[in-house]
């Protein structure tokens, strides 16, 4: 975060407004900004979503059909001009176990080569201090703690790891945090934990919370019991529709997403390609937000149970009814004994399948969508039995035209910011100008572009301190390839150039990998008529 005078407001994409209030990790100022984040909290504006607080800034996050950045600010300024009632105490010390070095901590040799230390002191200095909790987000229950010793400041990795397991601690620069449930993670891991951070069979489900003081003990070696098991339930008075003869690669019950537990690293999840959502639902009759099946790149093979209506949005698949093939965009009658099935992509990566009446899974924390890395629901399985919610069919025939497939080059418009400092002219130049390659490394949580590099600021440090993300957010890593992040992750610690806007990301949803991307920089106004236009044209 750049220096000069605060409070700064930055906007995040046409739907998320950051406030800075200072620099650096400092406990006087974090209390102030979750201080503040409480009030507002307390008195939501109209078409406020969500506010969440980090180390130095809090986001807002909105409903663009409903508000705007201005005046989202003006709320944010009237609540910041009245004296906050500071938290008082030194909160909860939670002591965390863990094993250091070895398979469980790669990275503590670099760690004492890059501090001059021996491996014993800097196990020493990581456990001989409290290490206060300043917020929790990333993944659900990931703390991001300040406190570290300063001799052990450390730079985050190149490019960050895919996956860690379940329990790694880690270090960056001035932070510590630990990984709940593994995923992936770009700070240097001094070892790993025995205990369940984030469970949520457990109420709360999360062990350390903002304001909260954590300390390390070292232990010689430990059980690591298994993370909560993957499950999905459904409701029992809902309707047995289809049952699941072959799963695909990855279909999963996903809905408009859950709202309200972000500060928990619970994130909004959802549908990725939230146009094909609500078009698919609007085609059987159900609410927009009505959960449905999200099919990527191999779909399922499902057999029809009892009659029903179903509608498929999104990039073709190949979509098979009787082994024919079937229109896409179009409500389309089933009865029992037929077989649905999807062939493989012919053009783009994920579509939508939604039946009449809507998947009536159960709900986890207000939302029927499947967060895998937070063990709420679970992936299609075989055997699996799809069940709606009861009531009358509605007529079959609606049709609408297709949404838009990715083509040969994909450009995506995006609200540049709000971390410009940290790149160079040269950088800035390189993202807008260059022809970006979609890698196979992508999945719900983000994806990663292949290119020649995003070049920083040398005068600046190689990431920031964390603060909260959007759906759309580009993240680039010292290594200098972008991150967008999607629908799966809350915090993260790389400058931030750019929000890839709304509607942009639902075309991404439906790119594969290898098609090439460019980034268009518009204002957070354009980003916000955008946005209207697109809901109003699923709405039409």
């Amino acid at each position: 975060m750049s220096q000069g005078s605060f409070p700064q407001f930055k906007p995040q994409g046409e739907a998320a407004l950051l406030l800075y209030l200072g620099s650096g990790v400092d406990r006087g100022l974090n209390a102030r900004v979750r201080a503040l984040t409480a009030r507002l909290q307390e008195n939501l504006a109209p078409g406020v979503r969500e506010v969440l607080a980090a180390y130095t800034c809090l986001q807002v996050q909105f409903n663009p059909l409903l508000t705007d950045h201005t005046a989202i600010q003006a709320w944010v300024e009237e609540n910041l001009a009245k004296p906050l009632n500071r938290e008082s105490g030194q909160g909860r010390l939670v002591e965390i176990p863990m094993v250091y070095g070895g398979e469980y901590g790669p990275d503590l040799e670099f760690v004492a080569q890059h501090t001059g230390l021996s491996t014993t002191e800097v196990i020493r200095r990581h456990g001989a201090v409290e290490h206060p909790c300043y917020l929790v987000g990333f993944t659900p229950g990931f703390p991001y703690l300040g406190g570290l010793d300063p001799a052990l400041s450390v730079p985050r990795l190149d490019s960050p790891r895919s996956d860690l397991p379940p329990g790694s601690v880690g270090i960056a620069g001035s932070q510590a945090g630990l990984y709940p449930l593994g995923g992936p993670g770009g700070w240097q891991v001094l070892g790993r934990t025995p205990l369940l951070v984030y469970d949520p069979r457990r109420d709360p489900a999360t062990l350390i919370q903002a304001g909260d003081r954590v300390r390390f003990k070292a232990i010689d070696e430990a059980g690591f019991p298994p993370p909560p098991p993957l499950a999905s339930s459904w409701e029992p008075g809902g309707v047995e529709v289809m049952e699941v003869v072959n799963p695909g690669l990855m279909s999963s019950v996903q809905d408009a997403g859950r709202w309200g537990h972000q500060h928990q690293g619970v994130p909004v999840s959802g549908a990725l390609d939230q146009q094909s959502l609500a078009l698919a639902n609007y085609l059987v009759g159900n609410p927009p937000q009505a959960a449905t099946l999200e099919i990527t790149l191999l779909g399922p093979k499902l057999k029809v149970l009892s009659p029903t209506v179903v509608a498929v949005c999104g990039a073709d698949l190949g979509f098979t009814i009787d082994k024919q093939p079937a229109p896409i965009s179009s409500a389309l009658s089933l009865q029992s004994g037929q077989v649905v099935a999807f062939n493989g992509p012919k053009t783009g990566a994920r579509a939508i399948l939604a039946l009449a009446g809507g998947l009536a899974s159960a709900e986890l924390l207000g939302s029927r969508s499947t967060y895998v890395l937070g063990r709420l629901g679970a992936p299609l399985r075989k055997g699996d039995i799809l069940r709606t919610a009861p009531g009358p069919l509605p007529p079959a025939g609606t049709s609408a035209p297709p949404v838009e497939l990715p083509g040969e080059v994909i450009t995506l418009r995006v609200v540049p910011g709000p971390n410009l400092e940290f790149f160079s002219p040269k950088g800035i130049e390189s993202f807008y100008g260059e022809g970006w390659r979609l890698s196979s490394k992508a999945d719900r949580r983000g994806a990663r572009l292949e290119g020649s590099r995003v070049e920083l600021n040398p005068a600046m440090p190689d990431s920031i301190v964390s603060e909260p993300n959007t759906p759309g957010v580009v993240q680039v890593p010292p290594g200098g390839e972008p991150l967008i992040m999607l629908r799966e992750q809350t915090v993260g610690g790389y400058a931030k150039i750019a929000t890839v806007i709304g509607p942009d990301l639902d075309l991404l949803a439906r790119a594969q990998a290898g098609q090439t991307l460019r980034f268009e920089a518009i204002s957070p106004g354009q980003a916000l008529l955008a946005a209207r236009e697109a809901a109003s044209g699923v709405a039409g």
